[in-house]
């Protein structure tokens, strides 16, 4: 089942932006992600599978979902922090599950929220509901 499309993220500050607008023009546009909810300390978003993103053999590239990773929680970050200046630092992803069609879905949540470095975990899930990678995340956070 796939998850309603954030238009529009407000953030508590009142600072908002809608989500195409926001990644016109980039990476994560080029791969068709895009975010189902976010709060203080968790990100939800989705991608759906086209050809493009597969590998010779017809498996999602892990790259395609390494981005997907490093998006969603880089804006649940963002949204925790309420700073745009992210880096990620650190990234590493376990592959538990060729995923080959439908729609892949990434949650993200907080395991450490530091002054600069914070530390997320995100699991993604294919369109059956089963878990196909898990990756932890640090980035540096410049506010």
């Amino acid at each position: 089942m796939r998850g309603r499309k954030l238009e529009k993220v407000t953030l508590d500050n009142g600072m908002e932006f809608t989500w195409d607008a926001f990644v016109a023009g980039t990476f994560i546009e080029a791969n068709g992600i895009y975010l189902t909810d976010i709060g203080k300390g968790y990100a939800e978003g989705e991608l759906p599978l086209r050809k493009e993103l597969l590998n010779p053999a017809g498996i999602l590239h892990g790259g395609v979902m390494a981005t997907l990773a490093d998006t969603v929680a880089i804006m649940g970050c963002g949204y925790l922090y309420e700073a745009l200046e992210i880096t990620t630092v650190n990234l590493q992803m376990s592959f538990l599950k060729a995923v080959r069609s439908g729609l892949l879905k990434a949650r993200a949540r907080v395991l450490s929220q530091g002054k600069n470095i914070s530390h997320w975990q995100v699991e993604e899930y294919d369109e059956k509901g089963e878990l196909v990678a898990v990756v932890t995340v640090t980035f540096a956070v410049k506010k």
